[in-house]
C-alpha cells in the first residue's frame, strides 16, 4: 500500500476533477489516499493539479520537490492516462453530496480569449449522465455539476440530455454557462422545462454568456426566446468578459442592455491564459464590484469612488463610544 498526496494548487473551494479521479484509481489499488494542504514529504507519491495559469509558480515549486503536476495552468497539453480518466471522481475525497464532471468536451468556436478549442479540439460527447451522479449520495433530488464549455454544440444531442434530466428527476447546473447565440424555439422549450439550478443548488438560474458587444442581436433575439419561453427574467445571469477587447462604454452597454431585460449581469475580469496577468486599472475592477455586489441597484457608476470613500473612511468613522464603567449603588 503506497502513501498518496493530493495537491489542489488553486484552492478555490470548488472541487478539482482530475484530483479525484486520481484518487479513485489508487484507492482502488489499495492505496491510503489524502487531499493535502501544505507539502508533506512524508508520502511515496503526490500530485498536484493547477486549472488556473496564475497558480503555475505555485506548480512550479511542488515539481522541484517531486509531485507530479499537470492540469491546463500547468500546460494545455496536460491529461490524465486513459486508465484514470475513465474512472468515476471519488466524491469523498471533498465531501460532496453531488456529482460532477463532462458530458462533451470542446468547442464549436475559437474566440481568442478562450483555451477551450487548443485544449480540447473540436466538440464531442465523453460522457452519459448516469456516469455523472453520485449514486453514493442520499441527495434527493440528485444534482449534477455540468463542466460543458459549449453545451449547445448538437441542438439534438442537447435536448435529449436536457430530456434525461427532466424524466429522471436529475438536477443539474451548467456551471460554464450556456451559449445564447445557438438556442432555437425547440431547445429554449425544453430547457425551460427542465430541472435547471444555480451552482449552489439554491435557486432557479441560468447563466448565458455576453461577453463581446458585437454579438448584441444574437444575444437580444436570445433573452427575447427565453423569455417567450415561460423563463422569468429573474432567473437569467449573464457573465459580462471586460478588459479584453472592450471599451468601457462597450462594458457598459452590455451591462444596461442585461438590465433592460431585467436579468442579472455578472463580471468577469480577464485574465490571460499563458501569464496569469489580469485587469489592473481601477475602472474595470471597479465595474466589477458595483456590478457582482449589485450596488447598481443603489447608485449609477459614474457616482461609485470606492477609493474615495476608502480615503474618507477615517475622517467618516464614527468615534468609539466611552466605556462602561461599573458604579457602586448607594447604600444607606
Amino acid at each position: 500500500m503506497l502513501r498518496i498526496g493530493l495537491y489542489d494548487l488553486d484552492a478555490t473551494g470548488f472541487p478539482n476533477l482530475a484530483l479525484m479521479k486520481l484518487s479513485t484509481w489508487h484507492k482502488a489499488q489499495g492505496d491510503d489516499v489524502r487531499l493535502l494542504r501544505r507539502f508533506n514529504a512524508d508520502v511515496d507519491k503526490a500530485y498536484g493539479s493547477a486549472v488556473f495559469s496564475w497558480n503555475r509558480p505555485k506548480a512550479d515549486w511542488m515539481a522541484a520537490r517531486g509531485v507530479v503536476v499537470g492540469g491546463s495552468g500547468v500546460s494545455l497539453a496536460s491529461a490524465l492516462p486513459p486508465e484514470v480518466e475513465a474512472c468515476r471522481p471519488d466524491y469523498a475525497l471533498y465531501g460532496i453530496n453531488y456529482g460532477m464532471g463532462y458530458l462533451m468536451r470542446g468547442c464549436i468556436w475559437t474566440c481568442a480569449f478562450c483555451i477551450v478549442p487548443k485544449k480540447e479540439g473540436k466538440p464531442r460527447e465523453v460522457a452519459s449522465i448516469d456516469e455523472l451522479v453520485n449514486y453514493q449520495s442520499e441527495r434527493k433530488p440528485p444534482f449534477v455539476v455540468l463542466l460543458d464549455n459549449e453545451f449547445f454544440w448538437r441542438e439534438k444531442w442537447a435536448i435529449e440530455q436536457l430530456e434525461q434530466f427532466t424524466k429522471r428527476g436529475i438536477d443539474f447546473c451548467a456551471s460554464q454557462g450556456l451559449d445564447i447565440r445557438v438556442v432555437t424555439p425547440p431547445l429554449v422549450k425544453t430547457l425551460a422545462a427542465s430541472p435547471y439550478w444555480n451552482l449552489h443548488h439554491t435557486a432557479r438560474q441560468l447563466t448565458f454568456a455576453f461577453d463581446d458587444i458585437r454579438i448584441e442581436r444574437q444575444y437580444r433575439r436570445g433573452v427575447e426566446m427565453l423569455l417567450a419561453a415561460g423563463i422569468p427574467p429573474k432567473r437569467l445571469q449573464s457573465f459580462v468578459l471586460v478588459g479584453f477587447n472592450s471599451t468601457i462604454e462597450q462594458d457598459l452597454r452590455r451591462i444596461q442592455i442585461i438590465r433592460s431585460y431585467g436579468a442579472d449581469p455578472f463580471v468577469m475580469l480577464y485574465r490571460d491564459a499563458e501569464t496569469g496577468a489580469g485587469v489592473r486599472d481601477r475602472e474595470r475592477r471597479n465595474l466589477a464590484r458595483w456590478v457582482n455586489r449589485r450596488l447598481y441597484k443603489v447608485c449609477e457608476f459614474t457616482d461609485y469612488r470606492p477609493e474615495k470613500a476608502r480615503r474618507l473612511q477615517p475622517f467618516l468613522a464614527p468615534a468609539p463610544e466611552a466605556p462602561v464603567r461599573a458604579v457602586k449603588r448607594a447604600t444607606a
